[in-house]
């Protein structure tokens, strides 16, 4: 499988800017950190899947798809343990 993802797409950014700033956030607050990078992985996977011709064959679904799974698993686990 050939991804030919474009780096310079605006919401790609701004999913690194998320996941940057919840990696900043962390030693402050645990949580935020936590939600930040959570949703910025979110952002990233459903942009990837979108974007890419074959984003929805078998091999984007399950890379990308784990991607969502993850980051949402992580946004839920920031905001229950509050």
């Amino acid at each position: 499988m050939i991804l030919s993802i474009p780096l310079f797409s605006m919401p790609l950014l701004v999913a690194a800017a998320m996941i940057a700033l919840g990696f900043l956030a962390y030693p402050f607050s645990a949580r935020l950190g936590v939600i930040g990078i959570g949703a910025g992985t979110v952002i990233m996977g459903v942009v990837v899947l979108h974007d890419l011709p074959n984003g929805f064959a078998i091999q984007g679904i399950v890379l990308f798809g784990f991607t969502v799974i993850v980051g949402a698993w992580m946004m839920y686990v920031g905001v229950k343990n509050g």
